[in-house]
């Protein structure tokens, strides 16, 4: 299945899959730390490799589960490749260091020499992916198979091809937007890379149909792809196989030089149906678990989906690579700081309830007797921006064990002059952040980068569960100590 058009530089995108539950323990299991890392740079003409994700069961995994990842393991060795990619949620359900021993070791493990692993969201669900990377670069090692431990990014070369391995999990690695470190880390190796083909690897997929759907947090990675003339993209965490057509990152077909992606997750745990069907969505599978075989010669590649014993899809093709690529275009512009002051902010108490304390200078939290903060902050200068992160920042005068809770407020037309214990707006269950014991003369600020989606009114609602209560100051105090979003914006 030959693919017509302008040629196009080949980036392969692996977003992440998951593992898959083996039958068989080992009772006195080999410390994989101990063996060797991948190698750096494999060498063959027109290598082959592998690639899944979602692929081992492990303990808590549901006994519904299909856990055919002895399957698609077995897959492996009859195609002898120079590399297997794996694509996110390798171990499930939490990929500690154990299970990775008991349950992908025996499997998927044995190729472990040549594997070139991306992180999914249940590695990290073991605080910072720990045996993930103990087992993959071994224990307390830094850096190694998967890159450093702090990043979970790196890249290596197959043959000709140059392989990018990022990490979707944005918020564990310091962010996937445009001007991350990691964003800004892709360009600068692509840029240094002259290979005329080129493959990633990450977890959550740009595009998706599957349960999960498309992920727009890894926006600014397929941009810079895109920016450098990258053609494909496998991904994972939906557990389906769908093939997609070339889009740019805005998911707009463009058959001269957009991406071409993937979404195999059919590593081995389950399958799962589709939920809305996206554009440019060229083929849908979610009855066959396999592994997708890429064969990468020196001016393109081919693809064909390999299925385990009794399943039936054999979805194949073939592309071309971009050998005239132009070079790439500037850094976007570097990131600027918006900083917006309440317009509004007072205090709500239980034991007054009909009483308004709009005028003071201070703002108080406190669980017996109740008080909660409220604050209003008129946002502009977003625009067409990203925001790439934003944070509420609050001065505390009053020394507690616990500075508060955050919560959003749907509501924006409550008065500074008028709001009430009594009249007060309801604000969302959900803690956006907290704050721990605070001491005087200090600012505070809790993570909303989630909750600021452009210009606009945004409202939230500060309360504690202490009974020492904490007190900052209010916008009345002064400019220098109002509270305030600090909002930094691309």
């Amino acid at each position: 299945m030959p693919l017509s058009g302008a040629t196009r530089r080949s980036v392969v995108v692996a977003l992440g899959v998951a593992a898959t539950l083996s039958s068989c323990r080992i009772d006195q299991p080999t410390d994989p730390s101990r063996l060797e890392p991948a190698a750096e740079v494999i060498t063959s003409s027109d290598p082959v490799v592998v690639a899944a994700g979602d692929i081992v069961c492990g303990t808590g995994t549901s006994a519904t589960a299909l856990c055919q990842h002895a399957a698609t393991a077995a897959l492996i060795g009859p195609i002898a490749p120079a590399a297997v990619l794996l694509l996110g949620d390798n171990q499930y359900e939490d990929g500690s260091y154990a299970d990775f021993l008991n349950f992908y070791h025996p499997t998927w493990g044995a190729y472990k020499d040549i594997t070139i692993p991306a992180a999914g969201n249940h590695e990290y669900q073991t605080a910072g992916a720990s045996g993930y990377f103990d087992y993959f670069n071994g224990i307390g090692v830094a850096t190694g198979a998967a890159g450093d431990r702090s990043k979970g990014y790196y890249s290596r070369d197959i043959g000709s091809w140059h392989v990018v391995v990022l990490n979707s999990n944005c918020a564990s690695v310091g962010g996937c937007g445009a001007g991350s470190v990691q964003e800004q880390w892709l360009r600068a190796d692509l840029a240094a890379h002259t290979n005329a083909c080129t493959m990633a690897t990450w977890h959550h997929p740009r595009f998706s149909s599957g349960t999960h759907g498309s992920d727009a947090t890894v926006q600014a990675l397929w941009q810079a792809l895109y920016d450098l003339n990258a053609d494909l993209v496998l991904s994972g965490h939906d557990h389906d196989y769908e093939r997609f057509a070339p889009q740019d990152a805005a998911g707009t077909l463009d058959n001269a030089r957009g991406l071409r992606s993937f979404v195999v997750g059919t590593g081995g745990k389950d399958l799962r149906p589709f939920g809305t069907i996206r554009a440019n969505s060229e083929v849908r599978n979610s009855n066959s678990l396999g592994i997708m075989k890429l064969t990468l010669h020196a001016e393109g590649y081919d693809w064909q989906f390999v299925p385990i014993p009794g399943h039936t899809l054999t979805d194949a093709g073939s592309a071309t690579c971009n050998l005239g690529a132009p070079p790439p275009p500037p850094p976007p512009p570097p990131p600027a700081t918006l900083t917006i002051l309440a317009s509004a902010d007072a205090y709500t108490f239980q034991d007054k309830p009909k009483s308004n304390f709009g005028s003071a200078t201070v703002l108080l939290v406190d669980a017996s007797p109740a008080a909660r903060t409220y604050f209003k902050f008129p946002v502009t200068g977003i625009g067409t921006k990203s925001v790439v992160s934003a944070v509420l920042r609050v001065y505390a005068v009053d020394p507690s064990n616990e500075g508060g809770r955050l919560h959003r407020v749907p509501s924006t037309t409550w008065s500074e002059k008028s709001i009430k214990w009594s009249n007060a707006p309801a604000y969302n269950a959900a803690i956006l952040g907290a704050i721990g014991s605070v001491v005087i003369n200090t600012w505070y600020e809790i993570d909303v980068t989630g909750q600021i989606t452009g210009d606009g009114i945004f409202s939230f609602a500060l309360e504690s569960a202490s009974i020492d209560g904490a007190d900052y100051r209010s916008r009345e105090a002064g400019a220098a100590t109002a509270p305030r979003l600090v909002i930094v914006v691309q």
